[in-house]
């Protein structure tokens, strides 16, 4: 994974794809206990907390989400299997009156791991690399609520791999537990077990507010979750760091017919930005003894009367013959989100030209090309 990767790739694979080992015991959130107030509440009984427990929403991440402007959940899972060892950690946390919000993963298989992070917020995005931050844009940036939204694209897509943010509490609930409470920190400690598994449980406040799991299969498995909300919950944006460009390359494989050469399709409806299109240029490349050159370039937003180019209300297109008599053809259509270079809209590039031709996009912003022979 190199710098080049955007904000936009970090999220698809995010929401997507990197829940590779998600255990079936996971989860968050809490509910008030009623039976029980001030000192009684500390320690709770086992009977109390296994009333808790046993009921059917007792650990909620939208609700939890809906009640708190500032909250973090962060998991991590691990697997030992015939020597071979995996993790999978989550951090995802949200500031609403900030307006930010950050989607974090890290998955180790033996000795490869793959550590990714996403800050959002104010037309600004940090994007980290394993150690290396950058920085990423949306021109139109709409804040959204991250566990409403995993919440929501988890029920459109049942089988498909999610934080692990839920958890069936009932199947624990008729543990006979033991607890302890410390009445100054509101937090309290409970501990059981079953046949395969250990729990541990952390609640704070006054009612009670789940706000830990730990579940331990001896060395095999093992599960953390904690929950964080209001002060101890921080997201910051870093200003100045390293551009990285617009999430989107064209596909290096064009089609060829009659002597024809053709690169088309839509930008990917997983890209989530809308990036200004005066930023961005497509080009049309040929490589002579192997020195590639751009030989043609359709500037999606030009500002300058003396360009050829011309831009209509949905998009951008240019023709260009060269010297030795072949010619491009390039265009964009400005699709979904006007006035934007997003999810939705199309292009088409082609050209009568020979040899070792390619086509590429070239993001000004972060003076860098985002494939092709004249990336880095």
């Amino acid at each position: 994974m190199t710098h080049v990767q955007s904000r936009e790739i970090m999220r698809a694979t995010v929401l997507t794809s990197l829940l590779l080992l998600s255990t079936a015991i996971s989860g968050c959130l809490s509910v008030p206990v009623e039976e029980c107030e001030g000192i009684d509440c500390f320690p709770l009984d086992s009977d109390t907390l296994s009333e808790i427990l046993a009921a059917p929403e007792a650990f909620d991440v939208f609700s939890l989400a809906t009640l708190n402007d500032k909250l973090r959940i962060v998991t991590t899972t691990t697997y030992e299997e015939n020597g071979q060892f995996a993790e999978v950690h989550w951090d995802v946390a949200k500031d609403e009156n900030t307006q930010l919000r950050s989607i974090a993963m890290r998955v180790t298989i033996g000795t490869t791991t793959i550590d990714n992070e996403a800050i959002e917020g104010k037309n600004m995005t940090n994007i980290r690399t394993n150690g290396d931050w950058y920085e990423g844009r949306d021109e139109d940036w709409q804040y959204r609520d991250p566990f409403h939204e995993l919440a929501q694209l988890a029920t459109q897509q049942p089988s498909g791999l999610w934080p692990p943010f839920s958890f069936d509490t009932t199947s624990i609930a008729d543990l006979a537990w033991t607890i302890s409470g410390d009445p100054s920190s509101t937090q309290q400690i409970a501990s059981a077990s079953n046949d395969t598994h250990t729990i541990i449980i952390e609640l704070m406040g006054s009612p009670p507010r789940v706000t830990g799991i730990e579940t331990y299969s001896g060395d095999e498995e093992t599960f953390i979750l904690r929950v964080s909300t209001g002060d101890l919950v921080s997201i910051q944006l870093q200003e100045g760091l390293p551009r990285t460009p617009v999430g989107f390359s064209i596909d290096p494989n064009p089609i060829q017919h009659d002597g024809i050469t053709t690169w088309y399709g839509q930008i990917p409806m997983e890209m989530s930005t809308e990036i200004d299109p005066s930023e961005l240029e497509f080009h049309g490349i040929l490589t002579v003894d192997g020195e590639p050159s751009s030989v043609a370039v359709l500037y999606l937003a030009p500002s300058c009367s003396a360009c050829v180019d011309y831009s209509t209300g949905n998009g951008a297109v240019r023709n260009i013959t060269l010297d030795d008599g072949t010619w491009w053809h390039l265009s964009w259509i400005d699709n979904l989100y006007a006035g934007y270079f997003s999810a939705g809209d199309l292009y088409h590039i082609s050209t009568n030209s020979t040899g070792e031709i390619d086509a590429a996009l070239y993001d000004s912003w972060a003076q860098q090309w985002t494939g092709g022979p004249l990336a880095e």
